[in-house]
């Protein structure tokens, strides 16, 4: 049995075409121009997608959509208005509709938008599910070998030292140590460059505490600081440092490095890449409070394929555009490509025609 779109629309000529044309895809259409009969049908639990106007002889519509949650969560909402406005579309993305649509649209566009939100519908999954730190995901050898080395640190009070390149999650592996060690938040100090050496020394003889030393452009007098501090402290210390952005005071590197934690490149462990997206368009998804995106196989080729210099975090802000331009749908290899094109403009589009044809030759041996 095909599924049934509530059709509110108050020009009688567009609700007819409109009317017409989803018939024609294959739908049963219920069409009304009163806002009153549409919360009526979806009170007594008809329809599966609601295509409603805005503005309905005066009436905001967008104001009865708390309503429309209320009694059928998780029903699609697809909203169309002829004011093309900024604050229209604002207001109907404040709603929590799925898909604004301003006039004129193509039909083709519409069938198209309420395929994907009935199908999002179907396979939606709740981002309630308990998030690992989504830099610390994967199976490969490179990250099992980090999961060990926060494994051993969290068992001593050494002093540790966390390398790995901007964007690789130092930050997650500092604060999975952390959790680790039971350290509770009050007694964490995070100094970045902008504290001075007097600040250093000061929060560095504190007993009992632990200072989280965020090294990456750090100055010498500043590096040389809390070298002289840390002989004098009863802190523990976690410092982390980009692996070929900083030149580290030999002295420091000798008091930090009593435990070496090393983070992996993404590129060098592309194996976990599907797993990261997985807990990333989670993670995202729990951000934002929507729908879980969803990666068709040529697009989870192509992210696996691309080389993503900016390590785990390029790849979430990647992501996050897919999440903002594809709202909840399946993505696909078009704009997979495109984010990732669109990541380091004038660079990447060879880089990326590089993916697509490795994505193919991928396709083609898993056929």
């Amino acid at each position: 049995m095909s599924e049934t779109i509530l059709l509110l629309e108050d020009d009688e000529g567009l609700r007819r075409i409109l009317s017409r044309a989803l018939a024609t895809a294959g739908y049963q259409v219920r069409a009304t121009s009163v806002p009153e009969t549409a919360l009526k049908w979806i009170r007594e639990g008809k329809g599966a997608l609601l295509l409603a106007d805005v503005l309905l002889d005066g009436h905001n519509f967008l104001e009865d959509l708390p309503s429309v949650h209320r009694l059928k969560p998780g029903m699609p909402v697809i909203v169309m208005s002829a004011q093309t406005t900024a604050s229209m579309a604002i207001d109907a993305e404040n709603s929590r509709v799925f898909e604004y649509l301003p006039k004129p649209f193509d039909l083709d566009d519409l069938t198209r938008c309420i395929a994907d939100a009935l199908k999002q519908q179907e396979s939606h999954r709740s981002p309630a599910t308990p998030i690992e730190r989504t830099g610390l995901v994967g199976q490969s050898s490179a990250i099992q070998a980090t999961y060990k080395a926060i494994a051993r640190a969290a068992r001593t009070n050494a002093h540790v030292l966390v390398i790995g390149e901007a964007g690789s999650g130092k930050r997650q592996v500092a604060e999975a140590l952390l959790q680790a060690r039971g350290t509770s938040k009050d007694r964490i100090r995070i100094l970045t460059a902008s504290h001075s050496a007097q600040q250093i020394f000061a929060d560095s003889t504190a007993q009992g505490s632990v200072l989280w030393l965020r090294l990456d452009r750090w100055g010498m007098a500043q590096q040389n600081a809390a070298r002289d501090a840390l002989d004098c402290s009863g802190a523990s210390v976690i410092g982390t440092v980009g692996d070929a952005s900083l030149e580290i005071d030999r002295g420091l590197y000798a008091r930090l490095s009593e435990c070496v934690i090393s983070v992996p490149k993404l590129r060098e462990r592309p194996e976990d890449i599907p797993a990261l997206c997985d807990a990333l368009l989670l993670e995202l998804a729990k951000r934002d409070n929507g729908v879980v995106l969803d990666l068709d196989p040529k697009a989870r080729a192509i992210f696996s394929a691309a080389d993503w210099p900016g390590n785990v975090a390029a790849l979430k802000s990647a992501l996050s555009q897919l999440t903002l331009q594809v709202r909840g749908r399946v993505a696909g290899d078009t704009e997979a490509s495109a984010v990732i094109a669109g990541m380091n403009p004038g660079v990447a589009a060879p880089e990326t025609e590089f993916a697509v044809g490795l994505a193919r030759q991928i396709l083609n041996q898993q056929a």
